[in-house]
């Protein structure tokens, strides 16, 4: 009699993969977010990327998890080419940010 393994999916290395796959494109959202120019598109970008994640942080199903790192995967590109063009039309400095740069100066 022959033995199948199992799927992939369902050993706890291949889990341990899936989540440190989604941390990683966690992070790199978050860099990508953090390039924006603007401070409104970059806070934005920022809050949807954690309220994201935050969401869909209980889903157990690997077919889910994984439509749900892919769709992350091309959110990161679009976030990053979003971020380059951001970067071509430079803007003064928002209010908020001013605030931000005296708080840490006066630290």
């Amino acid at each position: 009699r022959t033995r199948r393994a199992h799927p992939a999916s369902t050993t706890p290395a291949a889990a341990m993969s899936q989540r440190t796959r989604s941390l990683s494109l966690y992070r790199q959202l978050l860099r990508a977010g953090s390039g924006f120019s603007n401070y409104n598109f970059r806070e934005y970008a920022l809050r949807r990327v954690r309220a994201g994640f935050r969401e869909h942080r209980a889903v157990q199903d690997s077919a889910a998890q994984t439509s749900l790192v892919h769709e992350a995967e091309r959110q990161l590109e679009l976030v990053r080419r979003q971020a380059s063009i951001s970067q071509l039309y430079p803007q003064d400095v928002h209010v908020m940010e001013g605030m931000r740069a005296t708080r840490r100066a006066a630290v």
